[in-house]
């Protein structure tokens, strides 16, 4: 498929526009195009804080990156999660724009607002996907200075597990060598039932299943059958074949369970409405039609490539990335952070323990001896929190996948654990 010239031409004037203007809800915003490969357009969404403070940069800068592949985060993180505004206007509960500076990236390209020229210029595997965010951030630092010495957090969720590590490592690399910002400016990365490990994650599914009651112990062996069947594929470097039996296994467990609703298990959604991941109806004509004509891009452009971004990461979904985040501890002074919700079927918290249990860093034993403790706002318990070192594990009630929409107020106790943004000035 191939964009008009009308479209590059929009996109080129949007690049152009640097500086803070009016977008869509409260505070002043910037947002574009980046070319980050010759046809290949990434979106980006910045908010500046509205924080009571002299100068937006005395509060963090958060990137947001969705998982999926293929979840837009000028959609999904921005109007369901964490943004504002929801998408009918109205303030959010747990908004971290209050809190910090947020940027929104659609990635990888071809997902959300992002696009290519032609499908062939749509990545195929992390090693790409993180290239071109790699730019995008040179970019960003070049045309937003007054950044270069704030504080920047990594926050993202699902398969971001997969895609923030391997950024931070090319991140602190071109830090240190002046390339990109001051050193040590990134300080942190934290993920949200992060997809890690599928060796780890196929082998809890089943369990976490069976004991919360969405199946009986037949089901449980029809599951664990077709996760060997990913597992097998795998081993032998069949990895597109690995995601069609992945495929096969979503099926079996949407008609075992009755069609639960795996991104939290207690929250309704009928059979019929759509399910994936921040492309349901009304999101996608808010997306094309209020946002489009707030911000003055083309809304036929979102979403339209998704489909093709599946089909290219086709082979790549399930590659595990398990050696990334010791890499990060062993070589980097990057803090991780991993929270969870407790209502997640797809990335089951057992899981997340497991991968962490294998892992070795140097300071692990500060992580292993720290006391596990309860997280409580406003008397009422929110989860539990266990930091040692740099690692930090959040256990966050009532919530699933998508923790920030679930549980906002555990997830700004997170927010602010992490960042540790200052409101003296509040």
């Amino acid at each position: 498929m191939v964009w008009g010239s009308f479209m590059l031409v929009c996109v080129l004037a949007l690049t152009s526009v640097v500086g803070a203007r009016q977008g869509f809800g409260p505070g002043d915003q910037d947002w574009g195009y980046v070319d980050v490969r010759e046809g290949a357009h990434m979106f980006y969404w910045l908010y500046y804080t509205t924080a009571n403070v002299s100068h937006y940069t005395e509060r963090p800068l958060v990137l947001w990156l969705q998982g999926g592949p293929g979840g837009a985060s000028s959609a999904l993180g921005n109007f369901m999660e964490l943004g504002p505004v929801d998408m009918h206007g109205e303030p959010r509960e747990g908004n971290w724009v209050q809190h910090v500076n947020l940027l929104f990236i659609d990635s990888p390209v071809g997902s959300g607002y992002s696009y290519v020229d032609n499908t062939s210029l749509l990545v195929a595997n992390n090693e790409e996907l993180t290239e071109d965010l790699m730019t995008f951030m040179l970019y960003f630092y070049k045309t937003h200075k007054e950044f270069k010495s704030v504080p920047l957090h990594i926050f993202t969720e699902s398969y971001g597990g997969k895609m923030a590590p391997a950024l931070a490592l090319k991140m602190d690399l071109a830090m240190k060598s002046g390339e990109l910002a001051e050193p040590n400016t990134l300080k942190s990365v934290s993920m949200g039932n992060p997809w890690i490990s599928t060796r780890h994650i196929s082998r809890e599914h089943s369990k976490y299943m069976l004991v919360n009651g969405l199946i009986d112990e037949d089901g449980a062996k029809l599951i664990d059958a077709q996760e060997e069947k990913i597992l097998i594929a795998l081993k032998v470097h069949k990895f597109e074949m690995a995601t069609d039996e992945y495929l096969e296994w979503f099926d079996l467990m949407q008609n075992l369970t009755g069609e639960v609703y795996l991104y939290n298990t207690q929250t309704h959604v009928d059979p019929e409405e759509d399910r994936t991941y921040g492309y349901g109806d009304d999101l996608n004509r808010f997306m094309q039609e209020n946002i489009s004509e707030a911000l003055q891009i083309n809304g036929s452009i979102y979403k339209a490539q998704v489909m093709d971004v599946f089909g290219t990461l086709h082979g790549d979904r399930l590659k595990s990335e398990i050696n990334t985040i010791p890499r990060l501890l062993n070589e980097t002074s990057i803090k991780i952070n991993i929270f969870s919700g407790q209502l997640d079927a797809l990335v089951p918290t057992t899981a997340t323990l497991a991968v962490i249990k294998d892992w070795a860093w140097r300071d692990k034993e500060e992580y292993v001896q720290a006391r596990r403790t309860p997280i409580f706002v406003a008397d009422r318990l929110q989860g539990y929190e266990k930091v040692g070192g740099r690692f930090g594990m959040y256990w966050i009630n009532r919530s699933g996948h998508q923790a920030p929409a679930d549980n906002p107020t555990a997830m700004q106790y997170v927010l602010k654990a992490v960042t540790q943004y200052n409101e003296s000035a509040e």
